[in-house]
């Protein structure tokens, strides 16, 4: 599978991983969200069904001006091997994670329910 055009593109470090996948575990969040405000792009665990639910973030990036929320399930996000990964993601909602370390790849989907992107 080859993405040729991603919409959103970036690099998840290690840490920012590490920490997403402990804060989606301490507030048992089901979902994890890649977003941007079109200023800033940040990572976020969350409930997208409970907008009670706790939420927390940190800014992984700037953005390229472009306003999006992808949401994907905790529990795939959560079965990537630790360490840092070129990702790539269609508007489309199929996202490509590429370890730079070792050779592993992932393939993804987003919950289209829940996503959005306006570019």
């Amino acid at each position: 599978i080859n993405i040729t055009n991603p919409d959103i593109e970036f690099e998840l470090n290690g840490e920012d991983y590490n920490w997403i996948i402990r804060t989606a575990n301490i507030l048992q969040s089901p979902h994890v969200a890649i977003q941007s405000d079109g200023e800033s792009m940040f990572i976020t665990a969350f409930n997208a069904t409970d907008d009670s639910a706790h939420t927390n973030s940190i800014k992984i990036g700037d953005s390229d001006g472009k306003k999006y929320k992808m949401v994907f399930k905790t529990e795939n996000i959560s079965k990537l091997i630790p360490g840092s990964y070129d990702v790539e993601i269609t508007s489309k909602g199929i996202a490509h994670f590429s370890n730079k370390n070792q050779k592993i790849q992932y393939w993804m989907t987003t919950e289209t329910a829940n996503s959005k992107y306006e570019g």
